[in-house]
């Protein structure tokens, strides 16, 4: 293995040793909201309120921001120097600062205006409207709060700098977790504690990536530098960017208006399925776009075009390796993962059944989420964000025509099978135009990886099924110790089939990683 490649794993599983814990964390945050609230009315409002602010964090701060900002600060860095790479992040603070404070305080006072039309299923329960704009008006800090972190992030990625910035949700998720069990006892409705909650959990996000901003000689100075050449590519770049990164949120918006016009629940389901599915796309999908970023942005700075496209192909082959048998397992003991993870309390055996077969139709397109992540790098390290936007506008035109097809004889989970097939479309066109970008050495090697990942992958899913099924046989109701062992062993045997078959098939991941941990 190269010591490109061994430094780029490590770098990757830094960042996924963090995630690990902030996504462990993160699925205990959706146990106690499961067992404090279930998937009822309250907990439809506060999904909904979130959403907006969710929308604008893709659209102005992790998402766009990250994308247009990693590529000109590695470069700055590389030509002029860290100082001179830190005063470009002193104005984006800055600017983000004045701006985004003033959006937050006009999306406050004018939330009873617009949130009627997110939720215009909401419209015939008025005090569920009228909860749903409260919470908004609670959360939007947390959209500036959030964006100074998604800097912080990408500043600290750009100098080699990955355990904190990944560590930091693990901030947010424990303010999450303390706020459902004991801030909403002091609220009435308690979910306001969650709106709160969000919002302090935001905060410490930020907060913990500062000391170590501090230790790479990082000071802030208060800059509304405009004219700065790298600060107006920035802010240039990141208005495509925002529309080409958002396409996964505007989905997520779209599910939620239709999901309002369907039963109690419907936004619920979807939200703990989503949460499911993230925990392993933030574990290995996002962790690999996140040091790709930083990776391609400085092979092409130096002109290494090869080496980017290199680069590129070795994220996208890790991707699926790593995501399609987590799909397969998703899909395989999906009622004995729910189950295992959120049947207590207000959540009962229907609720299980209603997420897992949500989580089933956001499984088929979870490797296709990894891989648009790691692909549209290419495009932000060559400072194209034009060309992700476009095929963004395709894939939300897909999932809103998909949406309103499925949504009749699949009910909620349509909405999910929607968003998926959409991201498959996006990645397909995405790595279409990258080649153009930075030409692959084999066109068909990757498609050709993926059948043969596709093919074992198929097998230990179909395998952990078969397990999962026999062990909660056809029962009802479901004991936690049954979930949790059919979950375990579906998950044991499955994997180590997984592996076996990799192994005899001499995949090239497989023995990368064997070679890392050794």
């Amino acid at each position: 293995m190269s010591t490109e490649k061994k430094t780029f794993l490590k770098s990757t599983g830094r960042f996924s040793l963090a995630t690990i814990v902030s996504r462990i964390l993160g699925l205990l945050r959706e146990v106690s909201f499961a067992a404090v609230f279930g998937a009822a009315g309250n907990m439809d409002a506060f999904v909904a309120a979130f959403r907006i602010p969710n929308l604008l964090r893709d659209l102005f701060a992790e998402g766009a921001l990250s994308a247009a900002y990693v590529p000109v600060f590695t470069e700055k860095l590389k030509k002029e120097g860290v100082q001179k790479a830190f005063l470009v992040t002193s104005s984006v603070f800055s600017i983000i600062l004045v701006v985004l404070g003033l959006l937050v305080v006009l999306a406050i006072l004018l939330a009873p205006y617009y949130v009627k039309y997110y939720v215009s299923g909401f419209g015939d329960d008025a005090a569920q409207m009228a909860l749903t704009v409260r919470l908004t008006q609670i959360m939007f800090p947390f959209i500036l709060l959030i964006a100074f972190a998604a800097v912080s992030m990408g500043t600290l990625n750009s100098i080699g700098r990955f355990g904190i910035p990944a560590l930091a949700p693990a901030l947010f998720n424990v303010v999450m977790i303390l706020s459902a069990l004991y801030l909403t006892r002091y609220f009435n409705p308690p979910i306001l504690g969650l709106g709160f909650g969000a919002v302090i959990g935001g905060g410490g996000q930020f907060i913990i990536q500062i000391p170590q901003l501090l230790r790479n000689g990082y000071r802030y100075e208060f800059r509304l530098d405009f004219r700065n050449e790298a600060v107006r590519k920035i802010f240039k770049l990141m208005l495509p960017a925002a529309l080409g990164v958002a396409a996964w949120q505007i989905n997520v918006v779209v599910a939620t208006i239709i999901a309002s016009y369907l039963d109690v629940g419907s936004i619920s389901s979807l939200y703990y399925a989503l949460r499911l599915m993230h925990l392993p796309l933030g574990i290995f999908g996002v962790a690999l776009a996140a040091v790709s970023l930083p990776e391609i942005s400085g092979l092409v700075a130096s002109g290494d075009i090869k080496g980017a496209a290199s680069a590129q192909r070795f994220s996208s082959r890790m991707v699926i390796f790593l995501l399609l048998p987590s799909a397969a397992f998703l899909i395989g003991a999906a009622e004995a993962i729910v189950s295992t993870v959120y049947q207590r309390g207000n959540f009962t055996w229907d609720d299980t059944v209603n997420v897992a077969l949500a989580l089933r139709a956001y499984a088929i397109g979870l490797v296709f989420f990894g891989l648009v992540r790691v692909t549209a790098q290419v495009f932000y390290a060559f400072k194209d964000t034009r060309t992700p936007v476009k095929i963004s506008i395709l894939a939300v035109a897909v999932n809103i025509v998909l949406s309103l097809i499925f949504i009749r004889p699949f009910g909620f989970a349509g909405l999910a099978l929607a968003t998926s097939i959409s991201a498959i479309v996006n990645f397909s066109f995405l790595s279409f135009h990258s080649h153009r970008k930075a030409p692959p050495p084999d066109s068909f090697g990757l498609l050709r990886y993926f059948l043969k990942i596709l093919m074992v992958s198929f097998i230990a899913g179909l395998i952990a099924l078969m397990v999962s099924r026999f062990i909660l046989g056809e029962g009802t109701e479901i004991a936690f110790s049954q979930a949790v062992l059919a979950t375990v062993i579906a998950g044991l045997i499955a994997g180590s089939i997984y592996l076996i078959i990799c192994a005899l098939l001499k995949i090239d991941e497989l023995e990368q990683l064997k070679n890392l941990f050794k």
